[in-house]
Parts: C-alpha cells; structure tokens; sequence
C-alpha cells in the first residue's frame, strides 16, 4: 500500500508538477550556457505541464493537497529562477527580484500564519493571473535571446518589460488581497 505521500508522488500529474521543476532548472541552465533557443522550447514544455498536470489531476480525479503544494511551489521555482537568470544576464535590474522576493516572503509568511492557525488561505485570481503574467513574460525575455528575433529584439524587450511590470502589479495587488484575510483571521485569533 505505501504512504499518502507515495501513492500521491507517484500520481501522474504530480509527477509532471516534479518534472515541470527539473525542466526549469534544465532551461536556466541552457540560457546561462549560450543555449537561448532550446531554452526557451524547454522553458515552454515546462509551461505546458503546468496546465497539463491541472487538467489531468481533474480528469483522472486525482486532486491531491500534494498536488496543490508541488503545482505552487512550480510556480515559485519558476518564477524566481527565470528572474535570477534575467538579472543575471542584465535584463532587469535587480530591484525587480527584491521586489519579486519581497512579496512572495511576505505572503508565505501570512499563509505559514494562517495555516498553523487553520485558517484557509488558498490561491486567489489575482494570484493566478500574476503567475501566468509572469511565465509569459519569463519565455518572452529568454526569445529576446534567441538569435533568430534580433530584428525584433526590442519589441521582445518591450514586452518583457510590460510583461515584468503588469506581473509585479498583480503580484503586488494580489498580496493586498492575502494580507487583508490574513489581518482579519490574526484580529479574530482566539488563541491570543
């Protein structure tokens, strides 16, 4: 029989949620090395994992907790790797991962508060919405990369930068919706 963490480990879309973070790992690593073309075809497979493990967990009723953490923890590895490698390669300024990291700190920090006092604070759309603004934008700045869009290097650039700037928005306000349910369940905490 084995444990529930086994036999939802061993589901396939948590095992696609798995390989969507080796596939990650795998396009920075391209991009880092000269390799922006098969970053980016990488970096859009892990992408369509990301839809691909929801719609399969639904389909095969194989909705899990599990899945729910490793599908958010994609996210971040996502999110944050692409921005590392963006900075790192100049085209962002760091600012925009302190700020990336700033907020994401601060609402784990309410959620780890909120679940230690099982208080539910599950994903909302904005939420959602910033992570595919900002996989998007990520696969757009790896393009820019590509030496096939040199003549249009700067619209990728462009749209990169709306790209980073409309994620950040969204993360920014979708913390704003976090931090309100989060203040709500502390000033009702009975355990204080």
């Amino acid at each position: 029989m084995g444990s529930r963490l086994g036999r939802e480990l061993g589901t396939l879309p948590n095992l696609l949620s798995l390989s969507r973070i080796g596939l990650i790992y795998v396009s920075a690593a391209l991009m880092l090395t000269g390799w922006p073309l098969a970053a980016v075809a990488v970096g859009f497979v892990a992408g369509i994992t990301d839809y691909l493990d929801g719609w399969l967990a639904r389909r095969l009723v194989q909705t899990t907790d599990l899945g729910a953490i490793l599908d958010r923890l994609s996210d971040l590895v996502f999110e944050s790797t692409w921005l590392v490698v963006a900075v790192l390669l100049g085209d962002f300024s760091p600012i925009v991962l302190f700020l990336y990291l700033l907020r994401e700190l601060v609402v784990l920090s309410a959620r780890l508060w909120c679940s230690a006092h099982g208080v539910s604070l599950g994903s909302n759309f904005l939420g959602k919405l910033k992570s595919n603004f900002l996989g998007y934008a990520g696969l757009v700045v790896y393009a820019a990369h590509v030496p096939a869009v040199a003549p249009a290097r700067e619209i990728f650039r462009v749209l990169g930068d709306i790209g980073i700037a409309g994620g950040l928005a969204l993360s920014y306000g979708s913390a704003y919706d976090y931090l309100r349910a989060f203040a709500r369940a502390y000033d009702h905490d009975r355990n204080r």
